[in-house]
């Protein structure tokens, strides 16, 4: 994250970069880094991404701080999307053990809305 970030600083237009991550921790080193290196969170060349379904409450945090916020959605036959799938999730097992906190995010969200807040 932190070589194409220094470059697009030191060089200008011309590069964009896309963090696709359900990391947590890689996300937030990737936001100080752009605050360090003075990028607006809605720079057109900077782009954070996840899979659609998959760790939806740090698409929505970016997004609503105003950051490039996206969802991508792989596509084509079963057998040519499933080893794709299985591969990111053996990557993001970890992500496995926070669904109890996004499902909590989730209730959450939920009773603010259900109560107008």
């Amino acid at each position: 994250i932190e070589i194409p970030l220094r470059h697009r600083y030191q060089n200008g237009p011309g590069l964009e970069v896309m963090i696709a991550t359900h990391n947590k921790q890689s996300i937030e080193k990737a936001v100080e880094l752009m605050n360090e290196l003075n990028f607006n969170p809605s720079d057109g060349c900077i782009h954070f991404a996840q899979l659609y379904g998959m760790s939806d409450n740090l698409t929505f945090t970016l997004g609503k701080h105003g950051y490039n916020a996206f969802k991508y959605l792989p596509y084509g036959q079963v057998h040519e999307v499933m080893p794709y799938l299985l591969r990111r999730a053996q990557e993001n097992g970890d992500m496995l053990g926070n669904s109890g906190s996004e499902i909590s995010l989730l209730q959450k969200e939920l009773k603010n809305r259900f109560l107008g807040k």
